[in-house]
């Protein structure tokens, strides 16, 4: 079944590709975010089923936006895409609520096992 996707991410070429590969494994982009705002706003107006949620953002980092998403929604699933890699980090992302991580660059399968 199709997912339908929010992207959040600052960066707008992370957020072209992460739209191509949503659409490529055949799920619907709802919408893309650049910050916690916007994030909030979509999430608010889409009810995505799946947020994919960069970590290092200017202004309000992953880990903020992660908690107020799922304040808003504490079944939110949402997915870190970062290319930081610690493990103390992911431990303390997955107590927050995190459901799966994407280290950058993700590939096609990385994310259909995590949008399943």
């Amino acid at each position: 079944m199709a997912s339908r996707v929010l992207v959040v991410d600052d960066n707008e070429s992370s957020r072209a590709l992460l739209r191509c590969m949503v659409v490529a494994l055949g799920h619907k982009m709802v919408a893309e975010a650049d910050g916690m705002q916007q994030a909030l706003e979509a999430y608010k107006k889409h009810r995505p089923d799946v947020v994919t949620l960069d970590l290092s953002m200017p202004g309000e980092d992953g880990m903020v936006v992660l908690k107020a998403l799922r304040a808003l929604d504490p079944q939110a699933k949402v997915i870190i895409v970062s290319a930081n890699s610690q493990m103390k980090l992911y431990d303390a992302l997955l107590s927050a609520g995190a459901c799966g991580f994407l280290i950058k660059p993700a590939s096609l399968e990385e994310l259909e096992d995590l949008l399943a």
